[in-house]
């Protein structure tokens, strides 16, 4: 795997809930995609507040891979579909 430097993680996702983002965290990590769940506890401490929702941060190399995997998989699908309305 290559090496990873801060200012080569971005944000590919935020999800609503941790879970949610656990789940395409999972989805990624067994497809080689090594990538981390940030601001998943905001929601214990704050509530379901708009905007404060869990990211998925990955590799910007693995950035369209991960899109690709994702956008098979359908609750990710779904939240982007509902962003893209909502933007």
């Amino acid at each position: 795997m290559h090496d990873t430097h801060d200012d080569d993680i971005v944000c590919l996702a935020t999800s609503i809930t941790s879970a949610q983002a656990h789940i395409w965290q999972n989805v990624l990590e067994e497809e080689g995609i090594r990538c981390k769940v940030v601001g998943e506890f905001l929601e214990a401490g704050l509530g379901n507040v708009p905007g404060l929702g869990s990211e998925l941060w990955v590799h910007e190399d693995d950035v369209e891979r991960a899109k690709e995997i994702l956008m098979q998989h359908r609750d990710f699908a779904e939240d982007a579909e509902e962003e893209e309305e909502e933007g």
